[in-house]
């Protein structure tokens, strides 16, 4: 998939857009590397869930904007969790079962 952040009308609004959710993260304690996600698999209390960017958040019903890691934790930016207020969701590295990274010249499925 190439990168992309939803509402975005082209690549330049959409790498600022980007940059500032990342700042935006760092602000509140968070160390983002340069990772850019596209999608998330994990277990949470039982359940497997997905988070897609782009798509609907399965466990908070509004779209995933960014998906950011940050060393032992994935950052899950939803319109109002990160964006507009708040903290993202949060997701442990120890419950992720599939990471899918945007395509760059080295991107990856772990």
């Amino acid at each position: 998939m190439k990168f992309f952040v939803p509402g975005t009308k082209d690549e330049k609004e959409a790498e600022n857009v980007y940059s500032i959710l990342r700042k935006n993260m760092v602000k509140k304690g968070y160390q983002p590397n340069d990772s850019r996600i596209y999608e998330i698999e994990f277990d949470d209390n039982g359940m497997r869930l997905t988070e897609t960017v782009g798509k609907p958040s399965s466990s908070a019903g509004e779209s995933v904007v960014a998906i950011f890691n940050s060393g032992d934790l994935y950052l899950i930016c939803t319109t109002n969790r990160g964006v507009l207020r708040g903290l993202p969701m949060l997701a442990g590295e120890w419950a992720i079962v599939r990471v899918e990274t945007f395509e760059s010249e080295t991107s990856s499925v772990l």
